[in-house]
């Protein structure tokens, strides 16, 4: 199957991705980071994450609600997926670093675990673009490159590059204009 994947099956996958995918992905040894913000849980079940995600999310970055959560002028917003045992339900949070040690009932609260992290660079033009790279990530390229994917929360990373993005251009409809790099993390082992 591994050769399948690697003769067959990636190159088709790359070629639909090619026009998001920024950097071959690579292998990142990352610290832990506690993380504040904000929490929805949904399912993967039809599809309800498309419906739920979005305008939780623009609900936070567009409002700048974790405005007063950061420090030190750091832009960095970690999307996070934490999926429950089910395989099918997961918690979404959008959070910044904990770095004020804030320990108040009115966010929550999660943990990116120490570890290695599958790192992917790409353009997150839309949901669309962004479940292709972690299928292809998951499903592909962390198998055929000897690795095995941790149980731990999958997140992504925007960073002043789309912040600076995002302010110039903004998004339409579900699409996001101009070139608005994200980062993914996948943790392996």
């Amino acid at each position: 199957m591994k050769a399948v994947k690697q003769y067959l099956i990636q190159p088709v996958l790359k070629f639909l991705i090619r026009k998001n995918l920024v950097a071959e992905p690579k292998v990142v040894d990352l610290e832990e980071r506690q993380c504040i913000g904000y929490k929805i849980t949904t399912t993967f079940k039809d599809n309800q994450k498309k419906r739920d995600i979005p305008p939780f999310y623009h609900e936070v970055y567009d409002n700048d609600k974790l405005g007063a959560l950061r420090q030190d002028n750091d832009d960095n917003m970690y999307c996070i997926f934490d999926i429950h045992e089910n395989g099918r339900d997961f918690d979404y949070y959008v959070t910044v670093e904990n770095k004020k040690g804030i320990s108040d009932e009115n966010h929550a609260h999660v943990t990116l675990p120490r570890g290695k992290y599958v790192q992917v660079e790409f353009m997150k033009r839309n949901h669309g673009a962004a479940a292709l790279i972690v299928g292809y990530t998951k499903k592909i390229w962390i198998e055929i490159n000897g690795y095995k994917e941790r149980n731990c929360p999958i997140f992504i990373l925007y960073d002043e590059r789309f912040h600076n993005n995002y302010r110039k251009y903004g998004c339409e409809g579900d699409n996001y204009l101009g070139d608005p790099l994200a980062v993914l993390h996948i943790p392996v082992e």
